[in-house]
């Protein structure tokens, strides 16, 4: 089962050119990864610092072990500086789709 990793990201508007850097820059990261498969970055077209990087993985296993990992990057911690705190998000199963 695939999983993906969700990640919001709210900076101020001064810091929106910033932000999208780093938002395409994770995940740009992400695509050298064991159990990568995909990653989309989302910008909100009403709050032009507001960003979502959602990435795919193969199992729960290796989005753990990047997330574990990547805390601790440079680009999270000036994210997490720009912000004010750590972006929020969670790890989530790929539900089948229903009629």
């Amino acid at each position: 089962m695939s999983v993906k990793s969700m990640f919001e990201f709210r900076f101020p508007e001064t810091y929106h050119q910033e932000g999208f850097t780093i938002c395409t820059s994770i995940g740009h990261d992400m695509t050298l990864l064991e159990g990568y498969l995909d990653h989309e970055v989302i910008a909100d077209l009403r709050d032009p610092g507001h960003f979502m990087v959602n990435t795919s993985w193969k199992n729960e296993g290796a989005s753990t072990a990047v997330l574990s990992k990547y805390q601790n990057d440079d680009k999270i911690k000036r994210a997490t500086e720009l912000i004010g705190g750590a972006p929020s998000g969670f790890v989530g199963a790929v539900l089948p789709k229903t009629a």
